[in-house]
């Protein structure tokens, strides 16, 4: 089968590799899209990063390896025990792998699981015509959705859980800086709920995007000073609660202090250079700062929001077929020439 196989920086092959089959416990998926994300970014230009040199504690996986963690496809086999997912069904794969006995799985908290192991770095991934996944990480869409609604999934299911850690209630303000798929997917979660809305994002395409998705405000950070731009359009309190979904050490000070006292700043972006912040810029604001890393548990939820409308894709996420990944998908969000790209690895041969 044809397969995107990283084997390090700037070292993307599209490769002939063997067809993956399911074992005891397991799901075997035809491909149909597969997300690109800012941490494929990350991989393909400065990794190793979340890949690994040496084999993977829970998964022996070790570079080269399939890269792909936001997919979409169709059941095409199961391993022995599994019963309940129909050949032709779709599934959208929450990437996350753990070990399942230690106490962080127990609590059902394993995205801390020390072991757990991303499909798609630890695990050969969905930028392949197939990949197997266990069980547990499969979820069924329903009747009448894409298999491209269904690639947005584990993006979107970040994004809501970075919605539910700001807490907050209709009429309140948000201030999410940096609007990419992400943030986009914020915007769209919290609009829902009856959240206003500050998008900051140098990005004149980015804030056209989500003012047509409904943000009530959208700021040039370049343009002005965030922090006291957000605090006017707050009655000089500032936010409710802010996001980092940018990755900069500028949005994470403007989140910070163009939040509230007692309000709450999350960050979502991998932040890959330090962040400084003098002891008296941490003290003063009394902002209760918090991140968000993975997807777990808001799979269903984002599933049943996006079968009701919530997250419309017009505007912000384009198809690109699967010879292109690198030339008109990595390159071109690396020059943020685009919003959200999924790569059409196939095309449905069954309905569900």
């Amino acid at each position: 089968m044809r397969a995107a196989v990283y084997h390090g920086p700037r070292d993307l092959r599209l490769e002939s590799v063997p067809e993956p089959e399911a074992g005891p416990g397991d799901v075997k998926l035809r491909v149909l899209y597969n997300g690109i994300c800012g941490s494929d970014l990350h991989e393909y230009y400065d990794g190793p990063v979340t890949t690994r040199t040496t084999p993977h504690p829970l998964t022996g996986v070790k570079n080269p390896v399939i890269l792909g963690h936001e997919l979409c496809g169709e059941v095409v086999a199961v391993g022995e025990g599994v019963e309940d997912m129909p050949l032709g069904c779709l599934v959208a794969v929450d990437p996350l792998e753990s070990c399942g006995h230690c106490v962080w799985c127990k609590d059902g908290q394993y995205p801390h699981c020390p072991q757990v192991a991303l499909h798609g770095y630890n695990r050969q991934g969905g930028l392949a015509e197939y990949t197997v996944v266990r069980r547990d990480m499969a979820h069924r869409l329903p009747p009448g959705m894409t298999a491209q609604q269904g690639a947005l999934i584990e993006p979107l299911a970040v994004a809501f859980n970075t919605a539910n850690r700001c807490g907050l209630e209709a009429g309140q303000t948000v201030a999410i800086h940096g609007a990419g798929p992400i943030g986009i997917g914020v915007c769209l979660t919290l609009k829902r709920r009856g959240v206003n809305v500050i998008v900051i994002d140098p990005s004149p395409l980015r804030r056209s995007v989500v003012e047509r998705l409904g943000a009530r405000w959208t700021l040039d950070p370049t343009d002005c000073d965030p922090v006291a731009a957000v605090r006017d359009l707050t009655g000089g309190r500032g936010a409710h609660a802010s996001v980092d979904a940018a990755g900069a050490p500028s949005a994470f000070r403007a989140a910070l202090h163009g939040t509230r006292v007692d309000g709450t700043a999350v960050v979502v972006a991998i932040h890959h250079v330090p962040i400084v912040i003098p002891p008296f810029e941490m003290l003063m604001p009394e902002v209760y700062v918090t991140g968000v890393a993975m997807s777990a548990h808001a799979f269903p939820s984002v599933i049943a929001e996006m079968a009701l409308g919530s997250y419309p894709q017009d505007g912000w996420v384009e198809t690109i077929p699967f010879e292109a990944l690198v030339e008109r998908g990595l390159e071109r969000l690396k020059r943020q020439e685009g919003l959200k790209i999924l790569v059409d690895v196939g095309t449905p041969t069954a309905k569900h």
